[in-house]
């Protein structure tokens, strides 16, 4: 089955085989895309290998890679997001990079962006300019300006205890390798 090709806009639904569509707009449902070239894209219960566009929208959705103005995603995931404003509400995405982000009941595994907006999410890595949230939970901020309340899993005394243990270890490992070697020989 052909998608259906309507000027300027294309509408395709539950084809079987990936392709790839270049439209205007696009509005996807259930449906196994390759790449997505378009201004709009509209996607509803469908995965993407690859998009382009200047507004991105995935509701239930996934990609592998999505490079957009704007992008909102809600239940759904990327594995990596390039954008201006992002939205993120109950999703997740591995790495993104923007200008401005909002990540709402959702994960993140490394995010770089001038400003970051989270609320009652997880992330792995917050790189910014200015991050703001009621409690940020991540595993590493890193930012110029913080509003809010950071909970991290690895702060500073607990670093520095981390790095003191591993280095005793690995002195020990040492150590007794070459006292186990040296009674060899």
């Amino acid at each position: 089955m052909s998608p259906e090709k309507e000027s300027p806009q294309e509408t395709v639904s539950n084809e079987a085989e990936p392709q790839d569509v270049s439209a205007d707009v696009i509005n996807l449902t259930k449906t196994p895309i390759g790449t997505i070239d378009a201004d709009v894209v509209r996607l509803q219960q469908s995965g993407v290998e690859k998009i382009e566009a200047a507004e991105v929208e995935l509701q239930q959705s996934g990609a592998v890679q999505v490079d957009a103005r704007d992008v909102n995603i809600s239940q759904g995931g990327a594995l990596v997001v390039n954008g201006e404003n992002v939205h993120l509400n109950d999703g997740g995405v591995g790495t993104l990079r923007a200008k401005t982000l909002t990540i709402v009941d959702s994960g993140v595994g490394v995010a770089f962006a001038d400003t970051i907006m989270s609320q009652d999410s997880l992330s792995g890595v917050l790189v910014g300019r200015q991050v703001q949230g009621e409690k940020i939970k991540t595993s590493v901020l890193l930012a110029s300006k913080i509003e809010g309340e950071v909970e991290t899993t690895l702060d500073t005394p607990r670093a520095m205890l981390a790095g003191l243990t591993a280095g005793v270890a690995i002195g020990l490992v040492l150590w007794l390798g070459k006292l186990i070697t040296g009674r060899r020989e």
